[in-house]
């Protein structure tokens, strides 16, 4: 085996990666039918075996790719959880790459060292219906004890016949992560998962340890602060840790969030630099340098460290109670529906997004009741935002909107006329000079 400079598999990859990605892959959500045809490219290549190792509860197959024929065993897997394809676009990329490129640093006999099996998207139907789960609606990564999901099974009986060296556990995770207290988003989180309570570090462990050391080095270029360590608490009926308990070096990515980037591309670029780093390392031995402590360093992967967005010191009331404080909201990926999700001193957490509203006072929540059809255009519907009715009540077939702004109708009033977390995110607020400004669906509306 030959020793490679640390630097050139990241930097080489990444190159190749620019030139190579498929930008028919560059989407906010991946299902079979967008991958079928570039696993059916690779499929046809000389090197890959392509191999249908079960299906779907609906009878779609799922397919694992393989490349190589040597003694160290490598397994990946994406998309376990359907609304999580970040990982499926960057392990056919890294295919590709591999299949098609010359990469300076790997030996030309490297395929006689190492086998690598890929499965791309593990829950077909879940990557259908954009859900977490399965069609049973199971969480596949809470199935790796009772085995009641066809998918689960599908990868443990990988796991049981290949019996991987490595394992790569590939996930996305909500963009409201960050790497450490300072804000930044984690774009990349590592784990190598714990295969008991206690935690143990067994050699198996240690080396996911030292590969994961190795991978954040090689992305340290590109991302400098948006690099976490996931939490290693042990889950008893995750495949990441049942996997880890059968001598496998198991390693979780997770592709999270990276400002200005909204279909993940960075975090995309950033699991194909990774996984060829971890390669390198493993066909280089260079992963035998690193310590514990070179895992440790990377940050925490803090959970809730961001929201979408931030409104700073508004002046609120509950009954008689004024006080000042911070309201958060985040915007659902999926329905684009924003809720208010804090109330309080939310000076820990950053936002994507922070309006200047510090200081304005926000007014009881008002509801316009309909009882006929109603033609909402933009300047009706200004002209009763500016009465102080910030939301309407009533049948919503009633209404058609033609103002181009976001519109809360409900069929009875809210409960209470203040703000309260897990609402949706409509109100009303008084600038100091007397004007009225909305916040609609989280925007900010100004000039009411």
């Amino acid at each position: 085996m030959h020793t490679a400079h640390p630097h050139v598999p990241a930097n080489a990859i990444a190159s190749l990666w620019d030139k190579h990605h498929t930008d028919n892959l560059n989407r906010a959500h991946l299902r079979f039918s967008d991958i079928s045809q570039v696993v059916e490219q690779l499929a046809q290549h000389d090197a890959i075996t392509s191999s249908v190792v079960g299906h779907a509860c609906s009878g779609t197959p799922i397919t694992r790719l393989t490349v190589g024929r040597g003694p160290l065993i490598l397994l990946a897997w994406t998309q376990m959880h359907g609304d999580e394809p970040t990982a499926t676009a960057a392990v056919l990329d890294w295919l590709h790459i591999l299949l098609t490129q010359k990469l300076p640093s790997l030996d030309t006999n490297w395929q006689s060292l190492v086998t690598l099996h890929v499965i791309p998207m593990l829950n077909p139907d879940g990557a259908e219906n954009r859900t977490r789960v399965n069609a049973q609606g199971i969480d596949i990564n809470r199935d790796a004890k009772a085995l009641q999901t066809p998918e689960g099974r599908v990868l443990w009986e990988q796991v049981q016949s290949l019996k991987p060296d490595v394992a790569f556990n590939l996930h996305d995770q909500n963009p409201y992560y960050t790497a450490g207290e300072a804000g930044e988003t984690a774009t990349i989180a590592f784990l190598a998962p714990a295969f008991h309570v206690d935690k143990h570090v067994d050699a198996a462990r240690l080396r996911a340890k030292q590969l994961i050391a190795c991978m954040a080095d090689a992305i340290q270029h590109w991302l400098p602060r948006h690099i976490g360590r996931y939490d290693d608490t042990y889950s008893q009926r995750s495949f990441g840790d049942n996997i880890a308990a059968t001598g496998a070096s198991t390693i979780l990515i997770e592709s999270g969030a990276y400002p200005g980037d909204p279909h993940r591309q960075t975090a995309r670029k950033m699991n194909v630099v990774a996984l060829q780093a971890a390669l390198e390392a493993l066909l280089s031995n260079q992963y035998m340098h690193k310590s514990l402590a070179d895992y440790y360093r990377i940050p925490d992967n803090v959970e809730d460290g961001l929201v979408d967005i931030k409104f700073s010191q508004l002046q609120l009331r509950c009954f008689d109670t004024a006080f000042n404080a911070d309201v958060n909201v985040n915007v659902c990926r999926k329905s684009g529906k924003a809720t208010i999700k804090h109330i309080g001193d939310m000076s820990v957490q950053q936002a994507f997004h922070t309006p200047d509203t510090a200081g304005m006072r926000v007014l009881p929540l008002k509801g316009y009741v309909v009882n006929e059809p109603l033609s909402l255009t933009r300047e009706l519907y200004l002209q009763r935002l500016a009465e102080g009715w910030v939301y309407f009540i009533g049948d919503d077939g009633h209404i058609t909107n033609e103002s181009g702004l976001p519109v809360l109708c409900v069929p009875e009033a809210l409960p209470q006329p203040w703000l309260q977390p897990d609402t949706p995110a409509y109100w009303l607020m008084q600038h100091d000079n007397g004007h009225i400004v909305a916040v609609l669906n989280g925007e900010v509306v100004w000039g009411c």
